[in-house]
């Protein structure tokens, strides 16, 4: 099975940002959110560089950051949509950098030179070829011992997004995306598989160092 061309992930984002950015008005305060965010910020204190949101879509996970853990740290982020690179924009002000950009290069962020990557939500709309070029540019951007969060649909198949969107997308399962991540050159220190609700679905919340 294949995902669908990034072109068209973008003009879904597109027309859908700021309808995702109310969503996210109250998404973050579930307290998964806080959990993860707080050990990475605990884990990081010693680590000078960056903290990088890959998909950082409405800019939520780095206010969060940024408002409850560590107001000092640079923070860049990326996203296909330019529409929710303005929001995010508009939400982060000068406490962050955000650009619009492809998770899979991040080519313009220097080697060793970050301390977090994070990744909500978002390799659902990868292949494995994908996500394994992803993770090895996440890898090469983080410093010794730096960061790696990812949240991930869990499971087999594609996500059915009912009469919402026509976009095809891959759930994968837990086995999978750790193996991944240690191909890439990570260590994992925590992975744990929640039932969302609202959603029914599973979702994997997976923490990792690089070696």
């Amino acid at each position: 099975m294949k995902t669908s061309p990034i072109s068209e992930v973008r003009e879904l984002y597109e027309k859908t940002a700021d309808s995702y950015s109310e969503m996210m008005d109250v998404e973050i305060d579930l307290p998964v959110y806080p959990d993860i965010l707080s050990r990475l910020a605990e884990r990081i204190k010693n680590i000078a560089g960056h903290v990088v949101d890959t998909s950082c879509g409405s800019g939520h996970m780095l206010q969060l950051y940024h408002s409850s853990y560590d107001s000092k740290r640079s923070l860049l982020g990326i996203d296909l949509s330019s529409r929710m690179v303005e929001i995010a924009n508009k939400r982060l002000g000068n406490s962050a950098k955000i650009s619009i950009g492809d998770m899979r290069d991040v080519s313009m962020i220097s080697s060793d030179s970050s301390a977090a990557v994070l990744s909500f939500f978002s390799i659902h709309h990868l292949d494995k070829k994908g996500i394994l070029t992803a993770l090895k540019e996440w890898n090469r951007i983080l410093c010794e011992q730096g960061q790696l969060l990812v949240a991930a649909w869990e499971g087999t198949g594609l996500i059915d997004y009912g009469d919402a969107s026509n976009i095809e997308a891959l759930k994968y399962t837990k086995d999978e995306v750790t193996s991944w991540a240690v191909k890439s050159g990570f260590i994992i220190d925590r992975c744990k598989v929640s039932f969302i609700k609202e959603l029914s679905m599973n979702a994997i919340y997976l923490e990792a160092s690089k070696k």
